[in-house]
């Protein structure tokens, strides 16, 4: 994005001086400034300013094993453009992965604090003696869905040429279904869904699974039916759970819903999962029933 640190030492150390005063002296806090080796060319599709954005903190993520959950249930209109500031460290490359981070969503903005920056300038000044106050500087990623294929545009920004944000708490509606993992089953016949080849063991997996953790996962449980030949979804909402809790049943449950046994051998990639909302139907053939 012709935007780079000047990483020399003595050269950093020298624009530091000329901005702050030491800290053993006179204790003055001023801003380091974001240096440039060339103008910024600000693509056209960042804003000037960003309303309702989403902040995404350490208190409502989990991390086990290299997978993420992002315990945040969020209401989309899935046409629209929505932005993220992500203030935890997940790896950006989990965002990109269409079955991850809210996969109804066609496209989105993800702005990421350039922590490395601001690790460096932190590094360098205490050596010195100094206190300084880093320029904001943050990478901005411009995510695209596109049938099988994700495109990515980003581009790293400080200072003035930050577009302004306005941040926004989001409320699950009442007559929506928080829901963290959600099970198919087609036809059982005509053709047949391969899937009901392994329904029978999900009732022992729960089972096993609750005696080893010693914590419920079939509470708040829904069937809801979708024809006449069997064909079914099952919601797990695991309420009172921590997102750990959640976290870890969402990763033994991927594993177990393999049809294949050579498949379940090999190791699954890294993944960052989100919750989704479901509309609760009440009546009619398809409506939400609880499971016991």
């Amino acid at each position: 994005m012709g935007i780079s640190l000047i990483n020399h030492r003595f050269y950093l150390i020298g624009v530091l001086l000329s901005l702050v005063v030491s800290c053993k002296s006179k204790a003055i806090k001023q801003k380091a400034s974001f240096l440039h080796q060339q103008e910024i060319a600000r693509p056209d599709w960042l804003a000037e300013k960003y309303s309702q954005v989403t902040m995404i903190d350490d208190d409502h993520v989990a991390v086990l094993n290299g997978n993420y959950l992002v315990d945040m249930p969020l209401q989309f209109n899935t046409d629209s453009s929505y932005v993220f500031y992500l203030n935890a460290k997940i790896p950006v490359e989990l965002f990109k992965e269409s079955l991850g981070f809210y996969p109804e969503l066609k496209q989105f903005i993800l702005i990421v604090p350039d922590w490395k920056f601001y690790a460096e300038v932190s590094k360098t000044t205490s050596k010195e003696g100094m206190c300084v106050e880093p320029e904001t500087t943050n990478f901005y990623y411009y995510i695209r869905r596109e049938e099988d294929n994700v495109k990515v545009d980003s581009t790293r920004l400080g200072g003035l040429e930050n577009p302004a944000l306005d941040f926004d708490k989001s409320v699950v509606p009442d007559d929506m279904l928080t829901v963290y993992r959600k099970e198919s089953y087609g036809s059982v016949c005509c053709p047949r869904d391969p899937m009901w080849d392994i329904a029978d063991q999900d009732s022992s997996f729960v089972r096993g699974f609750e005696e080893r953790n010693k914590f419920k996962v079939t509470m708040g449980r829904y069937i809801q039916m979708q024809g006449k030949e069997g064909e079914n979804s099952i919601y797990y909402t695991l309420p009172g759970l921590t997102p750990l809790q959640r976290l870890q049943f969402l990763l033994e449950k991927r594993a177990q819903w393999r049809l294949n046994r050579e498949d379940k051998k090999m190791p699954l990639s890294p993944q960052l999962f989100t919750p989704q909302l479901h509309q609760m139907v009440t009546t009619g053939f398809n409506k939400f029933e609880e499971m016991p």
